[in-house]
């Protein structure tokens, strides 16, 4: 019986490479685009940062994050849910990615300590808002799909709301690090574990915290 030799054709060895370099080439354009969001908001991180007492790097970091994250699935899901027709009711959306659930409870924390209010927030509303009611999950998920500051602004809540959650009280200039780390992971899980979300978020708020110089 002959030897039959079975050679991979040259080109297969290749393809791990350009898969290699279709996911840099994605995360590098990902990172770009955070880059651009971030800095085309930028006096409105400010703002928000000033009006809540938590540093914009953070804001900055949650959204590069965020922002680096996106991807089909996410648009798709957006897609489902505003358009009602389907069972997905909720998804995280806009630049800071958040759920309409989330927001809300995040929103009703803030109104509860005395940081805002619904009218302040441009939230038309005759009740309390109810994460438990369909409705109102709704309305807050679209004001963060369409409305890119309120997205922001909220988001800036919810970082709040972890910070409260995970460590007993709202103190962003005595934070130790690994305080830090719990809030921006608690951003993005349920968890008092941190995980390498939150270690990378770290990473983003110390970049962030340098003079632009640097």
């Amino acid at each position: 019986m002959p030897d039959i030799t079975i050679t991979k054709p040259s080109w297969t060895s290749e393809i791990p490479e350009a898969i290699d370099a279709i996911i840099k080439m994605d995360k590098d354009e990902a990172a770009k685009h955070a880059e651009k969001v971030i800095a085309k908001y930028g006096d409105w991180i400010d703002t928000v940062s000033e009006k809540y007492s938590v540093p914009s790097a953070i804001i900055k970091s949650i959204l590069y994050m965020e922002i680096t994250r996106i991807n089909m699935l996410d648009t798709a899901a957006d897609l489902a849910v505003w358009s009602n027709l389907f069972p997905k009711k909720d998804s995280s959306t806009g630049p800071a990615q958040i759920f309409g659930r989330v927001g809300l409870e995040a929103i009703n924390f803030a109104v509860e300590k005395g940081y805002t209010d619904y009218e302040k927030l441009g939230i038309v509303t005759d009740h309390v808002l109810d994460s438990s009611d369909p409705d109102d999950v709704r309305l807050i998920w679209k004001k963060l799909h369409n409305d890119k500051n309120a997205n922001i602004e909220i988001a800036t809540l919810n970082i709040l709301c972890a910070a409260d959650e995970m460590t007993g009280r709202i103190d962003f200039g005595n934070y130790s690090d690994e305080e830090l780390k719990h809030i921006l992971t608690r951003y993005n899980a349920d968890t008092r574990n941190i995980t390498p979300y939150g270690e990378e978020a770290f990473e983003n708020y110390i970049r962030y915290s340098k003079p632009a110089a640097e």
